[in-house]
């Protein structure tokens, strides 16, 4: 009898243990935990991704003279469009292999030879992308890196320190309630971006990495913040709470465009949701390229 309590009283023990236990420490500021959740995607070196993007556009009191730009905004009058991908990232190696589909409304039959999706694959491996596109035939270019010093290199410890630097400057962050994520506990994040910080971020990063040589124009940024005042970008974040891992992410991006030029009382919106889902985090992955 005196076995059989000492057993049950284990037992309840390690019950009470698991269910108590702690995750990776996190500060209690939101603002602050997202810094720490930024950080810590650097430790990420291989993870499986599923993404998801849906972009709408409406225009609205646009007119032109042009019948090719008259042609243009029928089509792009109430736009919707959506894209699927889906592979394996070695960010040591930076390497990928991805797959998807996208559904471009009117613009599918003519892209996809009159197929109802354009299906398309890319491989990345090592100084080699490899490109497969809707005619089934790949194609391959040279995307090595620059051997100027004079550049910064682009590793993905910059590239996280780049999303850690975006997050930082969050307008505002809240806490939502705990999901599970493919059956994994997480902490739910809503972050608020500034538009405009999105946008020189992106312009930093392009910088950075050596994708533009061309300094950033403050007076072009001046110009689209005008444009892009009653704009607005989300940023959801389902972190794993053990490893502080981004399980999954939702990026959405309201943006309304006003004051266009020669073009008074005209209105361009856009709504662009970008859902990703990683799974298979630092799981090690075989990235070949295509035969």
């Amino acid at each position: 009898m005196k076995l059989r309590f000492a057993m049950m009283t284990l037992l309840f023990a390690l019950v009470l243990s698991a269910c108590g236990a702690q995750g990776a420490p996190i500060p209690a500021d939101p603002v602050e935990a997202v810094k720490v959740i930024a950080d810590k995607q650097a430790e990420i070196k291989t993870q499986h991704l599923d993404v998801s993007l849906d972009l709408g556009l409406k225009l609205d009191g646009l007119s032109a003279d042009d019948p090719s730009a008259q042609q243009a905004m029928v089509l792009f009058k109430n736009f919707k469009a959506n894209l699927t991908l889906a592979g394996d990232v070695d960010t040591t190696k930076n390497d990928v292999a991805l797959k998807g589909s996208a559904d471009l409304g009117p613009l599918t039959a003519f892209l996809s030879q009159g197929a109802d999706k354009v299906e398309f694959e890319l491989v990345k491996v090592g100084d080699k992308m490899y490109v497969k596109g809707p005619d089934g035939e790949w194609n391959e270019s040279d995307v090595s890196q620059s051997t100027d010093a004079s550049k910064p290199d682009s590793t993905p410890q910059i590239s996280a320190k780049q999303l850690s630097d975006l997050l930082k400057k969050a307008s505002k962050a809240e806490k939502l309630g705990d999901e599970a994520i493919d059956g994994v506990d997480s902490y739910h994040y809503k972050v608020t971006l500034d538009p405009m910080t999105l946008l020189t971020e992106a312009a930093k990063l392009a910088q950075s990495s050596g994708a533009s040589t061309e300094p950033i124009d403050q007076a072009q940024l001046d110009e689209a913040k005008k444009y892009l005042k009653d704009s607005v970008v989300i940023v959801e974040v389902w972190v794993g709470k053990q490893d502080l891992f981004i399980r999954q992410q939702k990026i959405v991006f309201q943006i309304s465009v006003t004051d266009i030029p020669d073009q008074p009382g005209a209105k361009a919106d856009v709504d662009l949701s970008l859902t990703t889902k990683t799974t298979k985090i630092n799981e090690p992955v075989t990235i070949t390229a295509p035969k």
